[in-house]
């Protein structure tokens, strides 16, 4: 998903006090028409989008990258922005023009490439930003997705029955989908999306009239993705008229015939629109992220508390202790790989981190959720993903809410002394033996600790010297860490015992320290030479 801009001529001066919530309402409203979920707003996308409303009025600019140094800057490009507004996330587009808030959200619908992320299927949340700063009116909104997931097969926009369809679009739209040359008005563009990412290649497609004819069809070129076919009739379309639209196309390689009505008036083919799907009762049962702790950087096994929570937006009051009242937090989609990945720090379950701190949240309250989190022993960031749920009752909104967990792994020693080597006859025990490292990262080692804990082990784990250990903890780790802690800049002592060989001669046993689960520390060329005689 990319950024997009939409030319509708000049900015309004006047600001409107239309409001971000709104343009979410609206944009919904026309996803819900069109068989699209509805998505909700993330309040760190919000901020992201108002962040760059607020930079393209003050400077008086268009187009979705920023630069840094000029007034209201918070990042280059949407995903930047909102990551900066705290969203860890990795498929982010961005529309935007200017105008009123409201007829600014119609007009990027109207734009095929610019409704094509605000009706995906994929969507998971938005964040609609309105500015008037400096009398310069810019509207914004940036959309986060998901395709691991398929809520739907297709959406269709037009939908199919869908009435009080537009006769015409202006063609002004930034990529263009018109050929060179060819300028609008136009017909009303027509588009078709397949969920989860799959690819759809074009055969052939047609809009027929009700005698009979085939309009004259523009077929617009795949932008940024290829999950989607947009064709544009070459003259606006007549009032009043029931449209048939064929799509003849290849879904993932499988050929696929899509075809629907739509009409630009009131009725399809002479007969009254369908009244609307009445949506299922409303449960009571509803949730929004108010905020988040932060995780801090971890280093390997390391633990760190956060609290999440989320804004009781239904009827019904959350009780602590009572089975089907009591919200609990849990891991999207009762997920327990994380527990396997080790982040479970004593966990409810392994797909439940916390159940609501307090007693009872009453509608419009404000329920915590406070949980332990242990960092993996990799390198990199994990996103626990997180929802609110009541257990035999329902899942409450997913609004892509998770918790970001950094490993940081700066694990690095230097051999500092060592133990004179021995000489022992065959099968004679050595008096203990001591090497020395100093601990060269940032991180400290602690005994007893997996992940954290050094030890000592014979490089690349060669099992050949098995034979000769003497109470070693494992079979190629002659001793952990004498110390408690060993925190950067202080030394940390590996003592161990070895037996001699039985047949004499000189024997070198490389070895270096290692975190084990983690990585291993520096190969200095490290080695005990044993000499053996009979």
């Amino acid at each position: 998903m990319l950024a997009l801009g939409l030319f509708v001529g000049p900015f309004a001066q006047n600001a409107s006090a239309d409001t971000s919530g709104d343009m979410l309402l609206l944009n919904n409203q026309l996803r819900f028409a069109v068989g699209s979920p509805t998505i909700p707003a993330d309040p760190r996308v919000v901020q992201a989008a108002q962040n760059h409303a607020n930079y393209s009025s003050a400077n008086a600019v268009g187009g979705h990258y920023e630069t840094a140094g000029l007034p209201y800057y918070t990042g280059y490009a949407p995903r930047d922005r909102v990551i900066a507004a705290g969203l860890t996330t990795t498929f982010v587009s961005e529309v935007a023009t200017g105008g009123s808030a409201l007829g600014g959200v119609a007009q990027l619908w109207d734009a095929p490439y610019h409704r094509l992320g605000m009706l995906h299927p994929q969507a998971t949340s938005v964040g609609w930003g309105y500015s008037t700063l400096g009398g310069r009116s810019s509207v914004v909104g940036d959309i986060t997705y998901d395709f691991g997931f398929r809520a739907v097969d297709f959406v269709r926009s037009p939908a199919d029955r869908q009435t009080s369809i537009p006769t015409s679009w202006s063609g002004r739209e930034s990529p263009n989908p018109l050929p060179a040359g060819v300028s609008g008005p136009v017909g009303y563009p027509i588009m078709l999306i397949y969920s989860q990412g799959r690819n759809v290649a074009m055969r052939a497609a047609e809009i027929v009239a009700p005698n009979g004819t085939r309009l004259p069809i523009y077929y617009a070129p795949q932008e940024f993705e290829y999950d989607y076919q947009v064709i544009v009739p070459q003259q606006p379309l007549a009032a009043n008229t029931t449209y048939h639209v064929r799509f003849d196309i290849n879904v993932s390689g499988v050929m696929v015939t899509n075809e629907w009505d739509f009409s630009t008036g009131t009725t399809i083919s002479g007969s009254p629109a369908p009244a609307p799907i009445a949506p299922p009762a409303d449960s009571g049962l509803h949730s929004s992220w108010a905020g988040q702790t932060s995780v801090p950087l971890l280093q390997p096994a390391a633990t760190s508390q956060v609290t999440v929570s989320f804004r009781n937006t239904g009827t019904k009051t959350w009780t602590k202790g009572t089975a089907g009242t009591q919200v609990a937090l849990g891991v999207r989609n009762d997920d327990v790989s994380f527990t396997a990945l080790g982040l479970n720090s004593g966990w409810l379950s392994a797909n439940r981190v916390a159940v609501q701190n307090e007693a009872s949240v009453a509608p419009g309250a404000v329920a915590t959720f406070t949980f332990t989190v242990k960092a993996p022993f990799g390198a990199g960031t994990v996103k626990l993903p997180l929802r609110p749920v009541i257990d035999g009752v329902a899942w409450l909104e997913d609004q892509g809410v998770f918790v970001p967990i950094t490993t940081v792994v700066d694990y690095h020693s230097r051999w500092v002394s060592q133990s004179s080597y021995p000489t022992l006859r065959m099968g004679e025990v050595s008096t203990p033996l001591t090497i020395s490292f100093l601990n060269a990262g940032s991180q400290t080692w602690v005994k007893g600790t997996l992940g954290q804990e050094a030890r000592l082990g014979v490089n690349l784990d060669d099992a050949t010297w098995a034979a000769l250990a003497v109470n070693w903890p494992y079979t190629t780790r002659p001793a952990v860490q004498t110390e408690t802690t060993v925190a950067p800049g202080t030394l940390a002592s590996f003592t161990f015992q070895i037996r001699g060989p039985s047949q004499p001669g000189t024997y070198a046993i490389h070895l270096r320290p290692v975190i084990d689960g983690v990585t291993w520390l520096e190969d200095e060329g490290v080695f005990l030479y044993v000499t053996v005689i009979s």
